[in-house]
C-alpha cells in the first residue's frame, strides 16, 4: 500500500505534516510494506483554484491508496474517493513518523464527506 501524508518540505520521517492538503509543498509516499519514504513535490499547490483537485490527481498517478491530511476541500475529498483513494482525518499537528505509527496501529479514522468535519 502506498499511504499519502502532505508536507511542508522535502525531508525525511521528521519532516513536520502540512496543515492543508491541497497546498501542501510535497507529499511524502510511504510504501507501507518496505517502509521506504518518497517525496514528491506538489505542482498543484501554487494553481489559484483547484489545487485539491490538482493535488488528488497528483496522489492518483503516483498510485496512492490512502491520504491522511487535515484538511481536504470538499472536491478533493471527492476527487480522492473517485479514484479510490480511501481517505483518513487527521486531528492533530504531527511528525511524518508520529502519523505512519497511527495508521499502522489503526489510530487514524477514515474522513466523512459533508459539512462539519474538515472536508
Amino acid at each position: 500500500m502506498r499511504l499519502v501524508i502532505p508536507a511542508v518540505a522535502e525531508g525525511t520521517m521528521e519532516t513536520e505534516v502540512h496543515d492543508n492538503f491541497g497546498r501542501a509543498t510535497y507529499f511524502a509516499f510511504i510504501n507501507t510494506d518496505t517502509d521506504q519514504i518518497e517525496f514528491v513535490k506538489n505542482t498543484a499547490a501554487q494553481k489559484n483554484s483547484g489545487a485539491g483537485v490538482g493535488a488528488a490527481q497528483l496522489c492518483a498517478d503516483q498510485g496512492a491508496d490512502i491520504v491522511a491530511a487535515y484538511h481536504f476541500g470538499p472536491k478533493a475529498y471527492q476527487a480522492l474517493s473517485a479514484a479510490g483513494i480511501k481517505v483518513l482525518d487527521l486531528n492533530e499537528q504531527k511528525l511524518i513518523k508520529e502519523v505512519y505509527s497511527d495508521y499502522q496501529a489503526g489510530k487514524l479514522a477514515e474522513a466523512e464527506a459533508g459539512p462539519g468535519g474538515n472536508h
